[in-house]
């Protein structure tokens, strides 16, 4: 939960190196106030390793929307892909359940309808993320309760606490929404003086979770969600919930100093008991100081090599409706929200897609690594957590594994751990032989916290795709929230298909990996307005109003961009050109420079 802010590190520009010597290419970019490298570090990324499909495993925030779930906007977030998230409508004005004297007012129902709002925005496609519900925070424990609180079954009675879990519970079957309940946050100190390991803990713990399992019987528990990793308090906690029937379906805690060693002591806890078919998950994590471009890649690497379920970002600042993705969204002096470092970082590991391959760093510098042979690229996303200038030297095996044909483009970005940041800088970019299976590269950094990109996709193609493609393996592919529908035979449209959507606030996704992307729509009498966003731009509004009917008509080209991975958003607009007859956006086809 939030604590005291940290300051941002500004950035210097200095020298960056790459060198490629499977083909003896070296580019050289420098700047002026060149800062000290730390001496290099290796890692090493074998792509024809497979681990397992990339899940994107710690693409989640604890409230990171606003409290009706409707920001930031989509152009913002879907780039972003998150898989979780948690909240409870914490700081809301009520003080939920307690606030309104331990009954169902105003105050529990504007924290429990925060918390639905934003779990069905997450849940709704694009997103497909886990939601963590906060019980103890619609219930009011979130440092802002009363000195005089009455907590969960003080003096053994706990009657009025599980009248709450049961309204809860209630109110989330009627949602219907499928959603994780997070029994209590952290539960010591401020959040709950009676302490953890204590009797009145574990008779809160116990009703609740059978409460649950009356009304929601294959409800999805997590806890205990310490403050931190301590296999002290854990195993007590887990030998008390298995004799009493009461385990939770989630193991979690929060802010691991490294959550490859934590998951690995987690599961010998498991083990040691007997204990089976528990998930691990951490769904808090990051310190305050920890809040940088670099460190977050690393620390994104060692959760991806964890092996954990799920991970949430902890918020420091502005909690807890503002909106801003745990900080990895800045707003500036016209209100206007836009991306930092480390919100490139998190876009970046978003298009770590297809499946996870062995990426092995070393000292303070770790990788994570993904192929995805369906879409025709592989992906290096590098961090340090050591805080200084970094320097690395890189070496790609099983290139012929990645599924990109003909011959291959490599190139690297720096993430600067700037705030806010328009686009990461694009160090060099570099063409190998088709054939070519090993390269190795030598990537200085240009200043402290700096993260890197580097990506594997075909030399420069064009291709035009149908918006009606929604699956891998083509040079784009589209994901469509709800309100679209789909018209086949249309003779004058690419390959005879419009997808279409009246509804304002409707969204389509399109990812793509290339230099740029143009747009072709339907321009009519009857077509509406949509706004148009690449990689968390501010969106273009797009008037597809003619006077007569192009049927596949580019009405937007992107800006020429860092060949990679790329994220274009369409959403309806609200509203129309005066001289329209209707509000329809019809998408006929993209058009990728690779």
């Amino acid at each position: 939960m939030p604590r005291t802010p940290a300051r941002k590190r500004r950035l210097r520009a200095t020298t960056t190196l790459l060198t490629l010597l499977s083909t003896a290419l070296a580019v050289a970019v420098s700047g002026p106030g060149t800062a000290q490298a730390a001496a290099p570090r290796s890692v090493t990324v074998d792509f024809a390793a497979s681990r397992g499909p990339a899940e994107g495993v710690g693409s989640g925030f604890l409230y990171g929307l606003t409290e009706d779930g409707a920001g930031p906007d989509d152009s913002l977030l879907a780039p972003l892909a998150p898989r979780s998230a948690r909240g409870g409508g914490a700081r809301l004005g009520g003080g939920g359940w307690a606030g309104d004297g331990y009954t169902a007012g105003s105050g529990y129902q504007r924290r429990a309808e925060s918390a639905l709002d934003q779990a069905r925005r997450l849940s709704t496609p694009p997103y497909d993320a886990t939601y963590d519900l906060l019980v103890s925070d619609v219930w009011g424990a979130d440092t802002t309760q009363a000195a005089n609180t009455v907590y969960p079954c003080t003096d053994g009675d706990c009657a009025n606490w599980e009248q709450f879990v049961e309204r809860l519970a209630h109110d989330v079957e009627a949602s219907g929404l499928d959603v994780r309940f997070d029994i209590w946050n952290e539960p010591a100190g401020a959040f709950f003086p009676p302490g953890f390991n204590t009797e009145q803990y574990y008779r809160m713990w116990d009703s609740a979770v059978r409460t649950l399992r009356r009304v929601v019987p294959d409800a999805e528990i997590v806890g205990p969600s310490l403050w931190d990793f301590s296999p002290n308090n854990i195993a007590p906690f887990l030998d008390h919930t298995k004799a009493a029937g009461t385990l939770p379906t989630i193991l979690n805690w929060h802010f691991s100093n490294d959550p490859v060693a934590d998951a690995q002591a987690a599961r010998g806890l498991l083990s040691e008991r007997g204990i089976t078919g528990v998930g691990l998950t951490m769904n808090e994590y990051i310190h305050a100081h920890e809040q940088h471009a670099g460190f977050s890649a690393w620390y994104l690497a060692r959760i991806a090599r964890s092996g954990i379920d799920s991970a949430s970002h902890a918020i420091w600042d502005e909690c807890c409706a503002a909106g801003l993705l745990d900080g990895l969204l800045t707003r500036g002096g016209d209100g206007a929200l836009r991306p930092t470092g480390r919100w490139w970082v998190y876009r970046s590991y978003a298009e770590l897609t297809g499946d996870l391959v062995r990426a092995d760093g070393s000292g303070t510098t770790d990788a994570v690594a993904a192929v995805d042979p369906a879409h025709h690229r592989a992906a290096v996303l590098i961090g340090d957590s050591g805080g200084d200038v970094p320097a690395v030297d890189l070496t790609l095996d099983g290139l012929s594994a990645t599924g990109v044909p003909g011959a291959l483009q490599v190139t690297v970005q720096r993430i600067p751990d700037a705030s806010p940041l328009g686009q990461p800088e694009t160090v060099s970019s570099q063409t190998l032989p088709a054939g070519t299976n090993s390269a190795q590269l030598s990537i200085a950094g240009q200043d402290a916290q700096d993260a890197f990109f580097v990506t594997v996709t075909p030399a420069g193609q064009q291709a035009t795709v149908d918006a009606a493609v929604t699956s891998p393996g083509n040079a784009a592919d589209f994901a469509y929230g709800a309100g679209w529908g789909r018209t086949n035979g249309v003779p004058d449209m690419y390959q005879s298909t419009a997808n279409w959507s009246y509804t304002p606030g409707s969204t389509a996704v399109v990812r793509f990996t290339g230099t740029r992307l143009a747009l072709h729509a339907v321009r009519d009498r009857d077509q509406g307005r949509m706004r148009v966003s690449v990689d968390g731009s501010a969106p273009v509004l797009i008037d597809n109003y003619a006077p007569s009917r192009q049927a596949s008509s580019s009405v937007w080209t992107s800006p020429v961009l860092p060949r990679g991975p790329h994220t274009v958003v369409v959403t309806v607009a609200q509203g129309t050109n005066p001289a329209s007859s209707g509000g329809n956006i019809a998408l006929d086809s993209v058009v990728v420079t690779r």
